[in-house]
């Protein structure tokens, strides 16, 4: 049984860099309400706040969904990124006016939605620009398995920090982020060459803390993380056109559907993104042999395996749970016997 450089991919969540330093999401949202409570510079936005909580909630219930009464920091600015669009917003001809009780809160001209926006984008670049990357080490042993594979992996992330970046690095394996020697986005630069020495293929689904972009719309590579940092928020903003973002969910779509792929790594990813939960689903529905390996701590793995199946809408046996951190993870289980353990296949079952 062989592993080939297109038989696994990684999907990384937030959870992957808990480890490293990185705080949950449920740790940032928590944050954020006690700043709205306590805060001076945040108690000005309380109603607005509450007002978006509750419609995010509102929403979820409308489509059957009662038992999280909790509104992330993303699902929070991709709100208020809508809201701040006003009338551009493609919908508002069709809506009428804006909610009576949103003309209340949100302040003349929408101004407390602009600020608030801002700020909780400054307290997410505090929480994932953390000064010291040593703990973030344990990506590094994605070289191990590259080794083994002798061939590059792809890994889609979800975050926005550079814990995965400074780990291989520092483990002395080459990976390509996609730009070129200028510092700018380019999309060839994810092209398979089977004389590149490229061990890993990172690709940035929500942006990252060390890109920019000018006025031109050129992305750039900084050496350092930036104040106004390319950062996306929503299913809108991943489906635009503007690179790399479209580019991205394509090569996660293809690499996915891939008849050679036999695992989707998913490290720290809570299943709350629609739109990359129908590509994992329809990757796995088109093929027989293709499991999803789900890295994540909980107190009933058999509880929440049976919940991501649901989610995805694929059966029990297509999801395999490893209930550990990220950090167990990728120290113990970055070596090709272990895929081969888990698989249980035999040298002539595809692999």
């Amino acid at each position: 049984m062989s592993l080939r450089e297109d038989s696994i991919l990684f999907l990384l969540g937030a959870g992957a860099s808990v480890d490293a330093g990185i705080k949950h999401a449920k740790a940032m949202t928590v944050d954020i309400e006690e700043k709205i409570v306590s805060d001076g510079e945040f108690t000005d936005f309380h109603d607005l706040y509450n007002y978006l909580k509750s419609s995010i909630i509102y929403q979820r219930g409308l489509e059957g969904s009662f038992n999280d009464q909790s509104a992330t920091i993303e699902e929070l600015l991709a709100v208020l990124s809508e809201i701040n669009q006003k009338h551009k917003n493609k919908l508002y001809p069709f809506i009428g006016g804006w909610n009576i009780h949103l003309l209340k809160v949100a302040g003349e001209e929408f101004d407390k939605v602009d600020r608030l926006d801002r700020k909780i984008r400054d307290e997410l670049f505090k929480w994932i620009n953390i000064s010291n990357y040593d703990d973030s080490r344990y990506f590094g042993s994605l070289k191990s398995l590259v080794s083994d594979i002798g061939s590059a992996v792809r890994v889609f992330t979800l975050n926005y920090d550079i814990c995965v970046e400074k780990a291989l690095n520092r483990s002395g394996i080459n990976i390509e982020l996609g730009f070129n020697e200028k510092r700018q986005w380019e999309a060839a630069k994810f092209d398979s060459n089977e004389n590149s020495d490229v061990a890993i293929y990172l690709y940035k689904l929500h942006g990252s803390i060390d890109w920019t972009r000018d006025r031109n719309g050129i992305l750039t590579l900084c050496d350092t993380p930036q104040p106004s940092p390319e950062l996306i928020f929503g299913a809108a903003a991943k489906l635009s056109s503007i690179d790399p973002y479209l580019f991205y969910v394509h090569e996660l779509r293809k690499y996915s559907l891939n008849e050679a792929l036999r695992y989707i790594v998913v490290v720290g990813y809570s299943f709350s993104d629609g739109y990359i939960n129908t590509l994992v689903s329809q990757a796995v529905a088109r093929s027989e042999y293709l499991k999803i390996l789900v890295v994540a701590p909980t107190d009933n793995e058999h509880q929440e395996a049976r919940r991501i199946s649901n989610c995805l809408g694929v059966t029990e046996d297509k999801v395999v749970y490893e209930n550990m951190t990220a950090k167990e993870f990728f120290e113990n289980s970055m070596k090709l016997s272990y895929f081969s353990k888990k698989s249980g296949a035999g040298d002539d079952d595809p692999f």
